[in-house]
């Protein structure tokens, strides 16, 4: 795209349009700041920033302008900001292009109002005075330190609930055993003085006691934020909130149901897979300073989910479809690998894409400004729910409705009191899982994701959600054992 068309698209939030010579103008340094703190920009002297008119800068001032103005910002911001200041000629008018790059000793701030006050930041096309929170992650990342790292002033803690978050590691990787030891090494839990001091990333995946630090989940009818449907607030530990995020999707959205020899397939109209990705990076990369929730809201068009906290360290949304990934949570990332949560860092974005692809959907709508962060999917696959499953088969197979198309109905019912407990407490997809457990108690987690067309890494989750609830329990060796049904008579 030339200049000139990018001057006719509008001021954004990289560039910024000034009519004339500025005079000392604090607008003027404030865009340099916020510019600086953000992800760069460019400021173009000689344009009308409401007509997008080229009315251009006097030839013979140019040169004593472009002094000037380095001058004013040396003067003006700090730490040090050292622009590239150029010209170049449109429609035989000339305009001033100040270029301005992310900077690296972040916060910068206007020396006169002192970093207290003086710290701007890129919203939109606009710039804003940046909240303390805000302040406080610039200096973290000026520094080259992650927020969920850091130590603060907070109460010890004791070894059972450090122990408990090494049951739970141990349990989501169903690989090693987890110690104490190697908590402390990870960085999640220091000792000091006798006494267990834990970091933000423990105390997220702990106790979770850190406010804002949740997932509000809403249904509504239409296409805005006006009338509820449904509406659940989760808290805890990160790890649970996503699943419990997860499960609360896909309660909500349409299943459909094909037949494959003799065996039925449930098939949402989201890939549940890119679902859970997306909920797994808005809890992983959210900004736990900001005051703000992260909100997962399906409407009648769409699935949309907000968190706190754009882009991180300079990553644009181009750099993030290419493949490039900056993290803001080292360490919750860190931990979400060993947990089997992610399997490597910076290939979520295109897994997502390739399953909404297969699935016939659109393209994810990415959009990032210094405050949040939001990905949509488009809920287009209607076809899906107009399949006519063949009812002699169906009878067959796994004696399911014709159509699975409201919630709750692609299940087998094996009693009556047993399905109300299940869609009263346990997703569409746990259930499938539960049921050919049921069918093959010597099933492996990848026999079944073979089966179900979902990953080995969610039916391990699956057979945790099913443990938790009681209502299977592993009997023998990992290579010979089998897996037992509870008495559902007990647990009613």
């Amino acid at each position: 795209m030339t200049l000139l068309e990018e001057i006719q698209n509008g001021e954004t939030e990289t560039l910024e349009f000034k009519r004339e010579i500025p005079s000392k103008d604090s607008k003027l340094m404030k865009t340099v700041v916020a510019f600086s703190n953000c992800h760069g920009g460019r400021i173009l002297f000689g344009v009308d920033d409401e007509t997008h008119e080229i009315v251009g800068i006097e030839n013979e001032n140019v040169f004593k302008f472009m002094d000037s103005l380095a001058d004013m910002i040396s003067e003006t911001v700090e730490p040090q900001v050292i622009p590239r200041i150029t010209f170049e000629t449109i429609e035989d008018k000339t305009v001033v292009v100040v270029q301005i790059v992310a900077g690296q000793n972040q916060p910068y701030f206007l020396k006169a109002e002192g970093m207290n006050d003086g710290v701007y930041i890129r919203v939109a096309a606009t710039t804003r005075k940046a909240e303390r929170e805000k302040v406080k992650e610039l200096m973290l990342w000026g520094e080259g330190k992650s927020y969920d790292k850091i130590f603060e002033n907070h109460e010890p803690v004791t070894e059972e609930s450090a122990l408990h978050l090494c049951k739970a590691i141990e349990k989501l990787n169903g690989k090693n055993p987890v110690t104490l030891e190697n908590i402390k090494s990870w960085g999640l839990i220091k000792g000091e003085n006798g006494k267990l001091l834990p970091s933000i990333a423990f105390r997220l995946l702990e106790t979770s006691d850190i406010h804002f630090a949740q997932v509000q989940c809403g249904v509504f009818r239409g296409t805005d934020k006006v009338f509820f449907i449904d509406r659940k607030e989760y808290s805890g530990p990160i790890y649970e909130q996503i699943e419990n995020a997860y499960n609360f999707v896909m309660q909500h959205i349409n299943i459909g149901a094909k037949i494959e020899g003799l065996y039925r397939k449930d098939i949402p109209e989201i890939p549940a897979a890119a679902i859970r990705e997306l909920i797994v990076n808005a809890v992983m990369h959210r900004n736990y300073l900001s005051h703000s929730y992260i909100q997962v809201c399906i409407f009648d068009d769409r699935l949309e989910i907000t968190s706190p906290g754009g882009l991180y360290g300079g990553l644009t949304i181009e750099k993030m479809l290419k493949g490039s990934s900056s993290i803001r949570n080292e360490l919750i990332a860190d931990t979400f690998l060993r947990m089997g949560i992610v399997e490597k860092w910076g290939t979520g974005i295109k897994r997502i894409a390739d399953l909404c692809h297969e699935h016939g959907l659109g393209e994810v709508e990415y959009s990032s400004d210094d405050e949040s962060f939001t990905a949509i999917i488009r809920r287009t696959r209607k076809d899906l729910f107009d399949m006519n499953v063949p009812k002699t088969t169906a009878e067959m197979s796994l004696n399911v409705p014709k159509k699975s198309v409201e919630l709750h109905q692609n299940f087998t019912e094996t009693s009556p009191k047993l399905h109300q407990n299940f869609t009263e407490n346990l997703s569409d997809s746990v259930l499938n899982t539960f049921e050919e457990i049921k069918k093959n108690p010597r099933a492996t987690a990848e026999t079944l994701a073979k089966i179900l067309g979902v990953s080995s890494r969610t039916i391990k989750t699956h057979f945790s959600i099913l443990k938790d609830k009681g209502l299977i329990a592993y009997s023998g060796s990992t290579k010979s054992g089998h897996w037992i049904i509870k008495d559902v008579a007990e647990k009613e």
